[in-house]
């Protein structure tokens, strides 16, 4: 059950636009392109697309968790040179607002941790249908040897260890 269609190193139209989704799609068509046998045909089309923009998102998420980390920790130094400096009955609203801020701001930081960690899951889950895992690949058939051709009866006859 192999479709006539082949996969091409193209990134389809759903990846227009997306830099890290495209250059995931070329690179892993160019490494099937490679096997000797067919593991992922056009079947999977539609999979490998989800996986490419999958890569991107983890990617775009990573970049928002580092730009939260920051903030968190920016507004944690703030909190301390504040309280370092002495705190009065003016300035502890101020304190405990800024510990407010830091506060949503790692739980925003936790929260977009799990989100990669659901992404990443899903991930792998896609990396196992695709056969990009090596366990995955591992349970792949080997390619058939070409059956030998029956044997005559000249072959026998030559063959005989009398």
């Amino acid at each position: 059950m192999t479709p006539r269609t082949a996969l091409t190193r193209k990134p389809p139209a759903v990846l227009t636009g997306r830099k890290v989704a495209s250059a995931t799609w070329k690179r892993l068509v160019g490494l099937y392109a490679e096997l000797d046998g067919t593991i992922v045909t056009a079947f999977d089309h539609d999979l490998l697309a989800k996986y490419c923009l999958l890569q991107e998102e983890l990617v775009e998420l990573a970049d928002m968790r580092t730009t939260i980390k920051k903030e968190w920790q920016a507004k944690l130094k703030e909190a301390a040179v504040m309280k370092r400096s002495k705190l009065t009955t003016e300035t502890v609203k101020d304190y405990l607002h800024l510990c407010d801020i830091a506060n949503a701001l790692f739980a925003r930081f936790q929260g977009m941790d799990a989100r990669m960690d659901g992404k990443r899951k899903l991930g792998l889950a896609y990396e196992q249908s695709l056969y990009i895992t090596p366990r995955s690949r591992a349970g792949v058939a080997p390619p058939e040897k070409e059956p030998e051709p029956p044997k005559s009866e000249m072959d026998d006859l030559l063959n005989t260890d009398d």
